[in-house]
């Protein structure tokens, strides 16, 4: 986008001030034309959990954009994405990292591939499937989780889900990348037998806090290697 908005959105400004992001005019033209796409969509469509922007850019779009300095550059795989967050944020402010984000609802996958034509994206490819469904080629260099559920996993405890998404990975897509879950406090769970978790995962597990200004209860970004 070539030409630079002239009334910038003070609430994505302070947002982006407080994680500390030095962006190009281009980039932030870009991300506020996808919120207005998102918000509008929504209205008719109902793709997010709430309707409110301002907690939205204080909650997902500051904890999606909170991941940055601990993914890995290179391809990413963000699996259930819903109206794309974090991988479509993500992509964003990694325009040379090719983003694939992978969802099995059609209205997801008709949004998404609308803000692609009309922000002219070229970073992203969009996948509609059941993840036990996808074969990798090739393991990208992280593969995220924020949105993923499904009816296997929706009333297990935090620990089961942890092994069900990581099994899922390792065994169905073959995959060694890297996992990283964006999450609330439930992960703490895992403190208090950390190694034991690990060992049954095969895994190193790190719990990451996300530091925000903007509310007391935490979210957490779990990473799995």
């Amino acid at each position: 986008m070539k030409e630079v908005m002239k009334n910038r959105d003070p609430s994505l400004s302070k947002v982006l001030k407080a994680l500390s992001l030095n962006i190009d005019d281009d980039t932030t033209d870009v991300i506020e034309e996808y919120l207005k796409l998102l918000f509008m969509w929504h209205e008719k469509n109902n793709i997010l959990s709430t309707r409110d922007r301002e907690y939205f850019l204080r909650r997902d779009f500051y904890d999606s954009l909170s991941m940055l300095k601990y993914i890995p550059k290179g391809p990413l795989l963000d699996i259930g994405t819903g109206a794309g967050i974090p991988g479509l944020l993500l992509s964003f402010l990694r325009p040379d990292d090719y983003i694939t984000l992978l969802d099995r609802r059609d209205n997801a996958i008709r949004f998404l591939e609308h803000v692609k034509l009309k922000l002219k994206l070229e970073n992203i490819d969009i996948i509609k499937t059941d993840i036990n469904k996808m074969v990798i080629t090739e393991s990208p260099k992280a593969i995220i989780f924020k949105n993923f559920s499904n009816k296997a996993i929706s009333k297990l405890p935090f620990e089961d889900k942890l092994a069900y998404i990581v099994n899922m990975v390792r065994n169905n897509l073959k995959s060694t990348s890297k996992i990283f879950i964006l999450t609330g406090s439930n992960a703490l769970a895992l403190n208090e037998n950390m190694q034991k978790h690990a060992e049954e995962l095969s895994s190193k597990l790190a719990i990451i806090k996300i530091k925000t200004p903007y509310f007391e209860t935490n979210r957490y970004i779990l990473e799995i290697t």
